[in-house]
């Protein structure tokens, strides 16, 4: 009888650890608009997602790719519909994989979804969600849409959008521009900060870019939260001696491509403004920033 429960548990952990791609592919209707799931399922994790998105799987691994399931829907005498459902561990992750390449969200399929040309990108709870057919129809478009509303509603409720975003002023945001992320490969998105990372960025802190309206100056503002007020501060000082901005005080220096540079603490996060319509506005806008986060924190 031990001997019996003892292989009961073994069987019972390891169907734990085994990936849920059961119930996954359960959430995918057998028809749509008169496209049909075809009976075949691809699965990748790590060790082969480049076997499908060769030269794009290195972005996925730096949000935190857990594994992927793409379905196939067909339709005689009309594209396929490929639809990818990447699981990326957590919400942040998720919403950072999304926002990395956001265009024009706001559709109501998902949290934060969008669609053009025939793709309809959108994230729920861990999941980052891509359906594609090409060339766009309108037929297709209007499987593409109900497919996308059909899924969202099977997948697990909405979840937050990672809380660091409310650090951003709203005033002049552009929305689209958001770039929420743990790995240092991204903080050169908008502005080149260095080859190397000199903010320590990882996964124990959270990263923001984002750009705002600002006539010819189109000013980008960096936020990084750190575990502990000590790192924040290393990094600050490590980011001050790259773009020559002097200890103490609020100051603005220009930069070598005319912008003008800004940073600060703020508790265990770092803030910084580069702006190109001068150094008061670069001041004003991280004071801007600076309250924000006097607002969150109350």
């Amino acid at each position: 009888m031990v001997k019996r429960r003892g292989c009961l548990c073994l069987v019972m952990l390891f169907a734990a650890m085994m990936p849920a791609q059961a119930d996954e592919n359960g959430l995918f209707p057998a028809a749509v608009r008169g496209w049909e799931l075809a009976a075949a399922s691809e699965n990748y994790t790590a060790d082969d997602l480049h076997q499908y998105i060769d030269g794009a799987a290195e972005l996925y691994f730096s949000y935190g790719f857990r594994r992927l399931l793409t379905r196939r829907y067909q339709k005689a005498g009309q594209p396929e519909i490929v639809v990818d459902l990447f699981d990326m561990r957590d919400p942040g992750s998720a919403f950072g994989i999304f926002a990395h390449s956001q265009e024009h969200p706001g559709l109501d399929i998902g949290q934060d979804g969008e669609y053009l040309d025939g793709l309809l990108r959108f994230w729920q709870g861990r999941y980052y969600v891509s359906l594609l057919g090409s060339p766009e129809n309108p037929e297709l478009r209007l499987a593409l849409l109900e497919l996308g509303r059909k899924l969202a509603d099977r997948l697990a409720p909405a979840a937050a959008r990672p809380a660091a975003l409310a650090l951003l002023p709203q005033p002049g945001l552009i929305a689209s521009s958001v770039r929420y992320f743990r790995h240092p490969a991204w903080q050169n998105t908008y502005v080149f900060i260095a080859a190397e990372n000199i903010l320590a960025i990882g996964p124990d802190t959270e990263a923001l870019l984002a750009r705002y309206e600002g006539g010819e100056g189109r000013p980008v503002v960096l936020w990084v939260l750190y575990p502990d007020p000590a790192a924040a501060g290393r990094s600050l000082a490590a980011l001050a001696g790259r773009f020559g901005l002097p200890a103490g005080g609020r100051k603005a220096v220009r930069t070598a491509d005319g912008k003008y540079f800004t940073a600060a603490l703020q508790g265990n996060a770092l803030a910084a403004v580069w702006h190109g319509d001068g150094a008061e506005q670069a001041l004003d806008l991280l004071s801007a920033m600076l309250a924000r986060w006097a607002e969150v924190k109350k």
